[in-house]
């Protein structure tokens, strides 16, 4: 026993088993010049991990703070750990190197690849133990001690932090979510943008979309009705999306429908009532084929949802409808309108607890309004 030696950080050995070196070749630690250790690295690159796994609108928003790591950090490489089924929106980022995925290989991942930074700046128990066993020289965000206690890395994750668990202060947070995560981050506090991604393939199916029908007419405005299975309170009423699809339709703008499967019984509504120049983009698209949609409109109308969150991303003038959740946090880069329901108490519920809802207080006329500013 005394002539073996463990050399356990080597990236070829899987941890439960022999490596392959040792089963091939009969090779022992300290004699094999296979040896590469999880620590080895070019000293003259920063390397960064992000933990940041959903929701998909989420992990879209948060792709602001690659610019001002890139800029902070300069010769840096971006690794980005996401949930499978929210890694299309990070795919062609041109900011990050590498993206790796929430599935059955996670710890393979997190145990054979070192840091010099993980940032993590989610509080879901998923995110705070994978960041907890990464192997990063320092932890920016949250993460767990072995008491299961958050560990904050600022002043501004703790106050952050608070803030996510109390729902006065949440009510009261007047500052965009940019601003708490730069903070977070430890990056400049300025209007980074967010990144989205369109493929060639996406970008072409979307122009041959545009090619089959009649785009003369007027502004192209981008209606997304729905908001998902989860948030039904983020929904506009469809009876009123329908308003005001006719009354745009009557000044000659062409309205584009928006959204997924989940949204497919708000866009049958409104194409039941076959108004002219209202025209759906499919509820069958690929994420970036979704993206590549929104990138034809002038204007997007919507509730606080990833349509939202895309349309930002491509520069386009935003009117977004709020209920139940905070337009404080909101940045809209100086590009759209917000609207909210007199009296809302942004109470973050997926259900009312009242007869009249804040998004039923939300009149047509306000939102045609704020739509005819861009127009």
């Amino acid at each position: 026993m005394n002539d073996y030696k463990l050399y356990s950080d080597c990236l070829n050995f899987p941890l439960d088993k022999p490596c392959k070196y040792q089963k091939d070749e009969n090779m022992i630690c300290g004699k094999c010049p296979h040896y590469s250790s999880v620590s080895k690295k070019d000293s003259s690159i920063t390397k960064i991990l992000i933990i940041k796994l959903g929701a998909m609108g989420d992990v879209l928003r948060t792709t602001f703070i690659l610019e001002g790591i890139k800029e902070k950090y300069r010769n840096v490489q971006i690794d980005w750990l996401v949930d499978k089924r929210n890694s299309e929106v990070l795919h062609g980022n041109p900011y990050i190197n590498n993206i790796a995925v929430n599935d059955s290989k996670v710890f393979d991942f997190l145990t054979s690849h070192k840091y010099d930074f993980a940032v993590n700046l989610d509080l879901s128990p998923e995110s705070l133990s994978f960041t907890a066993l990464s192997l990063a020289d320092n932890k920016i965000g949250y993460t767990l001690d072995d008491k299961r206690n958050i560990k904050t890395s600022n002043a501004f994750a703790a106050e952050w932090l608070l803030t996510s668990a109390y729902d006065d202060l949440k009510k009261a947070n007047t500052k965009t979510y940019q601003h708490w995560m730069a903070k977070i981050s430890e990056i400049k506090d300025v209007p980074y943008e967010i990144i989205v991604p369109v493929s060639k393939k996406a970008q072409e199916k979307a122009s041959d979309f545009k090619s089959s029908i009649n785009f003369s007419r007027g502004k192209v405005i981008g209606i997304n009705p729905g908001a998902g299975k989860r948030w039904k309170m983020k929904k506009w009423n469809v009876e009123k999306y329908v308003e005001l699809v006719k009354i745009l339709s009557a000044k000659g703008h062409t309205v584009l429908l928006l959204g997924g499967k989940d949204d497919e019984e708000e866009i049958k509504e409104i194409l039941s009532h076959k108004i002219s120049g209202v025209f759906s983009t499919g509820t069958d698209n690929s994420v970036q084929e979704f993206f590549a949609m929104i990138d034809l409109c002038d204007i997007i109308v919507c509730g606080d949802t990833m349509a939202m969150h895309a349309g930002l991303g491509l520069k386009k003038n935003i009117v977004a409808i709020f209920g139940p959740t905070s337009s404080h946090e909101i940045e809209l880069y100086s590009r759209g309108e917000k609207i909210t329901a007199e009296g809302c108490n942004c109470c973050y519920r997926p259900e009312c607890l009242h007869d009249v809802s804040c998004m039923d207080k939300i009149k047509i006329e306000t939102v045609l309004k704020a739509v005819e500013k861009y127009i």
